[in-house]
C-alpha cells in the first residue's frame, strides 16, 4: 500500500457559526492522506492504475464552495464525495484546520480530522 498526500492546500471559503463568517470568509487550510495501491501506475508512468491528484484538489475545491455552519460538516462532505469518487481510495486521512477562528484567545487554527 502507498500514500499520496495534499499537503496544505489553501482555500478562502465562507463557513461558520456567525453570519459575518459566511458573508466575509476567511482561510481553510486542507490536508489529505489516502492509501491507494498505485504500483502499477509507478511501473508504467501512467495515470492509470492511481488517483489523480489534481481531480482530488478539485473536488475539495467544489466541496469547499457550499457555506456550512461547521467545518465538520463541511470535512464530512468532502470525505463521503472522496470515498464515491474514488473508489481505489481504501483509507486515509482528512484534516481541515479554520485559520485565525473568532474565538476568545489566540490561536492559529481550530482543526477537524477525519478517518477514512
Amino acid at each position: 500500500m502507498s500514500t499520496i498526500c495534499i499537503n496544505n492546500l489553501k482555500v478562502y471559503a465562507y463557513h461558520g457559526v456567525f453570519e459575518v463568517e459566511r458573508k466575509v470568509g476567511q482561510w481553510y487550510i486542507v490536508n489529505l492522506e489516502v492509501d491507494v495501491e498505485f504500483t502499477e501506475a509507478a511501473i508504467k508512468d501512467t495515470i492509470e492504475g492511481t488517483v489523480d491528484y489534481s481531480k482530488l484538489s478539485d473536488m475539495i475545491r467544489d466541496e469547499m464552495k457550499t457555506k456550512s455552519k461547521l467545518i465538520e460538516n463541511v470535512a464530512h462532505r468532502i470525505a463521503t464525495r472522496l470515498l464515491h469518487e474514488f473508489p481505489q481510495v481504501e483509507s486515509g486521512t482528512l484534516s481541515l484546520a479554520k485559520q485565525n477562528p473568532p474565538i476568545q484567545g489566540e490561536m492559529e487554527s481550530f482543526e477537524v480530522v477525519i478517518e477514512l
